[in-house]
């Protein structure tokens, strides 16, 4: 069965998706980002008993079918998928100085954005 194959049925798609969130659970365990490689994929698949082609083009087609997926990997391009591991983004995350309590940059936050909001409201 191919990658293709293997994600149209309910069962197979199960099995990944249990799969991915493991991964997910561990590298949130461990407050880190979670990359994987078509090759690790290809040993998952192997090692957890069913077969599948791992690689971007058939990933691309499930992806996109499948809001699952979609919610479980954060981005992938040829060489792998990045997993949406919850409070790893740095992006969205302010950054605490040291020093710094994580309260002290919340007042900080919350001081400079208080007359934007009064001058909003007026």
């Amino acid at each position: 069965m191919r990658f293709f194959e293997f994600a149209d049925t309910d069962m197979g798609l199960d099995k990944f998706v249990i799969i991915l969130k493991n991964f997910i659970g561990r590298a949130a365990s461990k407050n880190q980002a979670s990359k994987l490689n078509w090759r690790t994929l290809q040993k998952i698949a192997d090692d957890s008993g069913f077969e599948m082609a791992a690689d971007y083009e058939t990933f691309k087609s499930i992806y996109d079918s499948s809001p699952i997926i979609q919610n479980l990997v954060k981005d992938f391009n040829a060489d792998g998928i990045t997993l949406n591991v919850p409070g790893t983004d740095k992006d969205t995350q302010t950054p605490v100085k040291q020093g710094q309590t994580s309260q002290d940059a919340v007042d900080k936050m919350a001081a400079s954005a208080a007359p934007q909001q009064l001058a909003a409201q007026a």
